[in-house]
């Protein structure tokens, strides 16, 4: 039987996924980097791959890991900047593609406004500006609603070149008018209209009060004197009881559940969720090294800690590693380690050696490391490439317990080499 999976499933899924992290707070979100080893000979990345062992390979490999707070989630779209010369679509309730369409826009002073009339699909040439509470005009005719401003805070998180962000203001929230007739699309002017021309309103709303305008007989606009509230289905004629007008064809254009404005986030189709987080330096205390390469970036949702409790520090190192003395040489990244006695084997991501004492933490993982066995307390270990020496006096726990939570998004990617004055800042976009 035919179906449709409708718009609104796919905002309310998008709602429901910022709710879970901005109102109940019941879950927790964390950034990952991920596979400081090359890729192969070329070190280009293949398609991640939805497996069972993708996931597991991804979770030996993660070096680093940042809480997403909730403040740093934002319902997003596409951004579209106003240009002159350019037609936009106008709000159509019936227009089922209307979310693929260019109806809003964002002017230079980074306000939001919706196109509410395009002239009969004429080119704009003027840029609305200002947060009038009312469907404003143009000199170009174009009718817009002002929805909402992006902040400086916002821009500086959430606005890209490509995405925008989605705020509710509660002023014009406040005035949205829930069902209201406020423009009605001329498909023929018609011939003979009076002065006295009125509009017809046949619908399930209420208190709709609407003139024509007309020129030379042809009805060009309207006068809404009311624009009535409740409508969800409406017919409009153009009746003339002091004259002869005829031909004359009109649609009322209903506006939202709610009105212009009461929901943003449902009006313009965001059903995209931007999370930006930026890890900075070396923060948390060494979670995030400096000197490594990392090829994976990912979210991971609820994580636990090696008690067994959801993880909520704000930084997490998903590294193991050893305490070491006794330091002959010096250990460097990227180098395999050699357990003498246990032939344990292991990539070296970072290590902190001062005065022959510090610690060496690394990954293992199938296709990198030749196994999984565990360095013993008091053995030599070597780098392979440095050939430096050092004896194992402890074992390091990572600061996550492996295949714990739901790896929601997964990017292989370049390598990208941290330094010591480096931030990422990490714009992640997901659509529902």
């Amino acid at each position: 039987m035919p179906n449709i999976v409708t718009n609104k499933f796919k905002i309310s899924n998008a709602k429901s996924f910022l709710d879970s992290y901005t109102v109940s707070g019941e879950n927790t979100l964390y950034m990952f980097l991920a596979k400081p080893d090359p890729w192969g000979a070329n070190d280009f990345p293949p398609d991640p791959k939805d497996s069972q062992q993708n996931y597991s390979k991804t979770w030996d490999e993660i070096v680093s890991l940042k809480r997403i707070i909730s403040t740093n989630m934002v319902n997003v779209i596409k951004r579209i900047n106003w240009a002159a010369q350019t037609i936009y679509a106008e709000y159509d309730h019936d227009d089922i593609e209307l979310l693929t369409k260019n109806f809003y826009v964002i002017n230079r002073d980074l306000d939001v406004y919706k196109c509410i009339d395009n002239v009969g699909g004429s080119v704009s040439t003027v840029e609305p500006t200002g947060k009038s509470l009312n469907i404003f005009t143009t000199s170009d005719s174009y009718k817009w609603k002002y929805l909402y401003s992006v902040s400086t805070s916002d821009k500086l998180k959430f606005l890209t070149d490509n995405w925008m962000p989605v705020r509710t203001n509660p002023d014009v929230a406040t005035v949205a008018k829930d069902g209201a007739i406020e423009n009605i699309k001329i498909y023929n002017g018609g011939l003979d209209y009076s002065v006295f021309s009125k509009v017809t309103v046949e619908g399930d709303g209420v208190n709709a009060n609407i003139s024509a305008k007309q020129n030379l007989g042809v009805i060009y606009d309207f006068v809404y004197t009311n624009a009535g509230s409740k409508y969800r289905f409406a017919n409009a004629y153009v009746s003339d009881n002091q004259g002869t007008g005829r031909l004359a064809n009109i649609k009322a254009i209903l506006s939202p559940v709610n009105g212009h404005g009461y929901d943003p986030v449902s009006e313009l189709g965001a059903y995209y969720v931007m999370l930006n987080v930026k890890a900075e330096y070396n923060e948390g205390y060494g979670d995030f090294p400096t000197g490594f390469s990392f090829r994976k970036v990912g979210i991971v949702k609820n994580p636990m800690s090696p008690g067994g409790v959801l993880a909520n520090a704000a930084t997490l190192s998903g590294l193991v590693g050893i305490n070491v003395s006794n330091v002959n040489g010096t250990f460097i990244n990227n180098e395999y380690l050699v357990g003498i006695t246990s032939k344990a084997n292991a990539y070296a991501v970072t290590s902190n050696v001062v005065s022959g004492n510090g610690y060496i933490r690394y990954i293992q993982s199938f296709g990198t490391t030749e196994n999984y066995k565990s360095f013993t307390i008091g053995e030599s270990v070597i780098g392979r490439t440095s050939g430096a020496t050092a004896i194992v006096t402890q074992s390091l726990s990572s600061e996550v317990m492996q295949d714990t939570g739901e790896i929601l998004y997964l990017e292989n990617r370049n390598p990208v080499t941290r330094t010591i004055d480096q931030t990422d800042n990490l714009h992640l976009v997901i659509e529902f």
